[in-house]
């Protein structure tokens, strides 16, 4: 049987094609290379399905289960390599389901590099990719349904960061303070994933990720100016967009937010203890609780809201990274 990991490799293959394809079409605007970038997201989302499905199977070969419960009892993302597939892999699912629903390919270059960048730091920062035995305070029927609602909250995130970074793109008004912001925020993004992990050569790791942010924003510009962003929806429909990823988001990440407070209970005696996780979660809520209801409630629009949606994911990334790897607490065994 192929293994898992092979099976989530060929599924980055198949991210990493989509994305040089929705480049291609960003430029060149060909039917083709349209139809391919889609064909080819939707095959890793396929071949990656598969691969959590064999994981499972390796999951409970490892914690000797054999009956049917085995699958949500010993779920296959329950560390930071299984995990890191999960949000990829919700990533780019969200993301195909608002280029259906939207009939537009071309953010698709904005979304699919965040999906690549969380499943490509499994090998970067050198995650183990093999399959091991739960931690009793695993071994819950609450365990899949707390974790998957949890990272479809993340992934509307991340997909609500890729159109954020496009609005900027889009907007005639875009300012140095917005570049700067962009270029602060990707660089706090690619370091503390580096730096969380390694928490050394701090100068060194500093230098890497902020030539990294550099290209990005690089990259960003280029598409500004070379009018490729034209073909994008209008800035009322990024902002739409926007706030739809965003509320997808909250409604999961509040329905994680829930049954991890559930099974707290069980598994620790409380429903919430202010372990780093908790909190942080709590605190990334909050943010996305204030987009909306600075949006709906104040009836707030433009740069503002975008600002919000990379400040939400953000703060995803450091609850992510930063606590799992960094902030030791009750969560330290998802590492």
């Amino acid at each position: 049987m192929v293994s898992s990991v092979t099976l989530f490799n060929a599924g980055m293959v198949a991210y990493f094609l989509a994305f040089l394809f929705y480049t291609i079409y960003s430029f060149s605007r060909t039917n083709w290379s349209g139809k391919l970038a889609t064909a080819f997201a939707w095959l890793g989302v396929f071949i990656q399905g598969a691969g959590f499905v064999v994981r499972g199977i390796e999951k409970a070969q490892v914690n000797m289960v054999s009956d049917w419960t085995a699958f949500y009892k010993y779920a296959p993302f329950t560390n930071m390599y299984e995990s890191l597939m999960l949000f990829g892999w919700t990533a780019v699912f969200l993301y195909l389901i608002f280029e259906w629903k939207y009939k537009n390919k071309a953010f698709g270059m904005f979304v699919i590099p965040l999906a690549l960048i969380g499943e490509l730091s499994t090998q970067i920062l050198g995650f183990s990719e093999e399959a091991q035995p739960l931690v009793p305070a695993l071994q819950s029927n609450w365990l899949l349904f707390h974790v998957v609602t949890t990272f479809i909250g993340y992934a509307a995130a991340a997909v609500s960061a890729g159109i954020a970074y496009a609005y900027f793109a889009k907007r005639e008004d875009t300012t140095t303070r917005d570049w700067v912001v962009i270029f602060l925020t990707t660089w706090f993004i690619f370091f503390f994933i580096i730096y969380s992990a390694y928490r050394e050569n701090f100068v060194l790791f500093l230098g890497i990720s902020a030539i990294a942010a550099l290209a990005f924003c690089g990259a960003l510009y280029l598409i500004k100016k070379t009018g490729i962003v034209n073909i994008l929806p209008s800035i009322e429909a990024l902002e739409q967009m926007m706030y739809q990823s965003v509320a997808v988001g909250f409604v999961f990440l509040t329905i994680g937010i829930i049954l991890g407070a559930v099974w707290a209970k069980y598994a620790w005696g409380g429903y919430w203890s202010w372990d780093p996780k908790e909190t942080w979660s709590l605190i990334t809520w909050l943010v996305y609780a204030a987009y909306l209801h600075a949006r709906y409630i104040k009836g707030l629009r433009g740069k503002p809201l975008a600002y919000f949606t990379i400040v939400g994911f953000l703060s995803v990334i450091f609850t992510y990274y930063g606590v799992n790897l960094i902030i030791p607490g009750l969560h330290s065994y998802a590492q």
